[in-house]
């Protein structure tokens, strides 16, 4: 593409996206709250206030923080065997897939990126990641998807896939670090806009009405620096210096899948909105009904003196000391406080309204007078939040299997034939090992992304469903384990369990030996008690040959002479063996 086309490319998807963007400005402003956000909200005319003085609780961003807790994580990845290939060597290279995907996802910390999409998806509708090339610590290079801010993206038209043909992303980018990264730009770079002939073409309009809705990008935040686009087709990604108009760099796109980027698009009507858009009348209503209502009540508080005659000394005083010399005759008075009742039924209202509109329900936050969830509280909480919920995580598992198929296709492109390393952790066991894209992945693209049985739960629920279910027979106990946060090692909690659980039949033995006089037994009970934290050694040594001896004074103490022989301590097998029954 020609400097011209990328230019005349990028301006045509900027005014595409026009509206999509000036809300995004909205949105972006009220949920970063302070002066911005009460500008978003009332105007320019409050834009004094200081970041304290917020005269409405942004139900807006509390409820936006709640929703991507529960929207917010990585799905559960599975590669399946394909039909009628149900051999051991399938088997092995769909469990070498799924390593090599999963070293992906922990070389980019996909973990740490979903709470962030949990935040932008249903904030903007959108969410963006870019696939190119890393180095991990050893040097070896790997695909990786690049979460980008979509404030600062314009994607084109969304056709049945769901998926634009082309992108852009527009950021400033100081001048000396873009000539630092493309030194043989660097007169192009310093130069004023002489080079500009024709101002259509080159984007000069783009960049007048960009520059009127932003005040700086991700990568800049205090809004200095030339504009950079970075423009993504099928054919790569074109690095273009918008005051040149001249191409820094070229990225050829080694997909066959289509352009090097993957879009999680929020479901909605004909065009794309966040979660939010429709609320932002109400919450402007709210902050107006709630400074009156501050108004209103700093009046009452604070109200008016009438004084009918005279003051001798010629200025009413106000405070806890104050002494004021009236004239016979003279009556001070202060008005009745009238603060309307409406005011704040009018806030309970529009608070209902915005809940509503938001589908952000009064149990998140904490307000149901429900401490654990019961059936009654189960059918409340899983209705419009569990339905929308399930709908992000419909679009977050298909963004994120697309993910999969790209990386793993450019890592083959690129890297087929090669010897290349991977590690990570996966069944809570860690592996390290090579492979080669080119032999191992061969065309298999195709991975499963899926959410737990309990996604989007919070942990009450989760425990209170999951031993129901367990209860009925209808999971396992360990799927109710991988369904409950901070379990990481489950093979690990399995075993102390069942160590648990043998240690007190073993300790359970062991009392009652010693209740039925056994000398040994009592000894070992003594040492328990005298060193409980020892317990297990004890055991240990108790319940096999090297049980310790009794020394003669505890011996004569215990029964008052020479000790009748014992018969040998049960065996730990035949203790052990007692478990099942």
């Amino acid at each position: 593409m020609t400097p011209n086309e990328i230019s005349e490319a990028i301006t045509r998807l900027h005014f595409d996206n026009n509206g999509s963007y000036s809300q995004r400005g909205r949105i972006r402003a009220i949920m970063n709250g302070g002066q911005d956000g009460i500008a978003a909200l009332l105007g320019d005319n409050l834009k004094g206030l200081a970041d304290w003085q917020v005269p409405v609780p942004n139900l807006m961003m509390s409820g936006l923080e709640h929703l991507s807790q529960k929207i917010g994580r990585i799905p559960n990845l599975k590669v399946d065997v394909p039909n009628g290939k149900d051999s051991d060597r399938a088997r092995m290279k769909t469990e070498k897939i799924a390593r090599i995907v999963n070293s992906y996802d922990e070389s980019q910390k996909l973990e740490l990126q979903m709470p962030q999409v949990g935040r932008w998806l249903p904030g903007y509708g959108f969410a963006v990641w870019v696939i190119r090339e890393k180095k991990g610590p050893d040097g070896t290079p790997y695909p990786c998807a690049e979460l980008r801010d979509p404030y600062n993206c314009f994607p084109g038209y969304f056709g049945a896939e769901q998926q634009p043909k082309d992108m852009a992303i527009v950021r400033r980018v100081p001048k000396n670090a873009l000539a630092a990264t493309y030194p043989n730009a660097k007169d192009k770079i310093y130069q004023k806009n002489k080079s500009i002939t024709n101002p259509k073409a080159v984007g000069n309009s783009y960049a007048s009405a960009y520059n009127s809705q932003t005040n700086g990008s991700w990568a800049n935040s205090n809004g200095d620096g030339d504009l950079v686009a970075e423009y993504y087709n099928i054919e790569g990604t074109y690095i273009f210096h918008m005051g040149s108009a001249t191409i820094l760099d070229f990225i050829p796109n080694p997909l066959d899948s289509g352009p090097a980027f993957v879009i999680a698009k929020k479901f909605s009507f004909d065009r794309m909105q966040g979660q939010y858009d429709q609320i932002i009348g109400l919450m402007g209503s709210m902050a107006k009904i709630n400074v009156m209502s501050i108004i209103a009540m700093e009046d009452a508080v604070f109200t008016e003196t009438n004084i009918s005659g005279e003051i001798e000394s010629g200025q009413y005083r106000k405070g806890r000391f104050a002494v004021n010399y009236l004239a016979p005759g003279t009556q001070v008075s202060k008005p009745a406080s009238n603060v309307p009742y409406q005011i704040f039924q009018q806030i309970d209202r529009i608070e209902r309204q915005l809940r509503v509109g938001g589908s952000y329900p009064t149990q998140d936050d904490s307000q149901s007078p429900l401490a654990f969830a019961t059936g009654r509280g189960l059918e409340e909480l899983g209705s419009s939040m569990s339905l929308m919920i399930r709908e992000y995580h419909t679009v977050m598992a298909d963004a994120i299997e697309m993910i999969d198929s790209k990386r793993l296709e450019w890592d083959e492109k690129m890297y087929g034939g090669e010897s290349k390393s991977l590690s990570g952790y996966m069944a809570n066991k860690f592996y390290s090992e090579t492979y080669d894209p080119g032999k191992d992945i061969y065309g298999s693209y195709k991975t499963r992304r899926v959410y737990g049985a309990m996604a989007g739960y919070d942990e009450p629920q989760k425990i209170v469903t999951g031993l129901q279910l367990l209860q009925a027979g209808i999971i396992d106990k360990q799927t109710l384990q991988e369904n409950l946060d901070g379990l990481d090692n489950i093979v690990r909690v399995n075993d102390r369990i069942l160590k648990e659980k043998a240690d007190s039949v073993l300790f359970d033995t062991l009392l009652s030996q010693a209740q039925q006089g056994d000398p040994k037994a009592i000894m070992a009970i003594v040492q328990i008690r005298s060193n409980p934290s020892d317990m297990q050694n004890i055991l240990d040594k108790f319940f096999t040959a090297e049980a310790p001896e009794i020394p003669q004074p505890e011996q004569e103490l215990l029964g008052g002479g020479a000790l009748p022989p014992q018969g040998p301590p049960p065996g730990i097998a035949e203790l052990l063996g007692s478990l099942g029954g």
